[in-house]
């Protein structure tokens, strides 16, 4: 059954793709501030992030509820921009085509760029929990450390003969 697409359908799927390349753009600014360590910024684009994540939500649903309205069927799913585009022909079909493809290739590269960002944010929590460590054990030990068995440190025994002579 071929039938026109209403032009609110086309309205949001191009709200999606400008509020998924907003999103990619916040997740470059998230790699660049997890680089350098800006916390505070991170805090703050995670909140944006969550936002934008569910305006995107909010236009899925809408559109999910105008294609129930065009199908006259219900749909509990998200829309699958390919059926939609099945169900009609000529432009509307190769607009609904080009929306889709642009879609699906900011999605991935929003999955590919929150990928690298989680391997980037669990690296640098590592690389910060073992400075960390480091620098809590020194404090705690407070004694001079000397290397004793190859690339191993040892502790000083009292008594023990030193680089510098003692005699005066």
């Amino acid at each position: 059954m071929r039938q026109n697409i209403p032009s609110g359908i086309f309205d949001l799927i191009e709200r999606e793709l400008s509020l998924s390349a907003d999103l990619l753009a916040l997740l470059e600014e998230e790699q660049a501030a997890v680089v350098a360590l800006r916390m505070s910024e991170l805090v703050a684009l995670s909140r944006r992030k969550a936002e934008q994540i569910e305006r995107i939500g909010e236009i899925d649903e809408q559109l999910r509820l105008q294609v129930e309205q065009c199908t006259g069927k219900p749909s509990p799913n998200a829309v699958r921009l390919s059926d939609l585009a099945a169900m009609t022909e000529g432009p509307a079909k190769k607009r609904l085509e080009q929306q889709r493809k642009k879609l699906v290739a900011l999605r991935q590269d929003i999955a590919a760029k929150s990928v690298v960002n989680q391997h980037f944010v669990e690296d640098t929590k590592r690389h910060l929990q073992e400075a960390i460590s480091l620098i809590t054990n020194a404090a705690a030990t407070k004694q001079k450390q000397i290397y004793g068995k190859p690339g191993q440190f040892g502790r000083r025994k009292a008594g023990a003969p030193t680089l510098i002579s003692r005699e005066v």
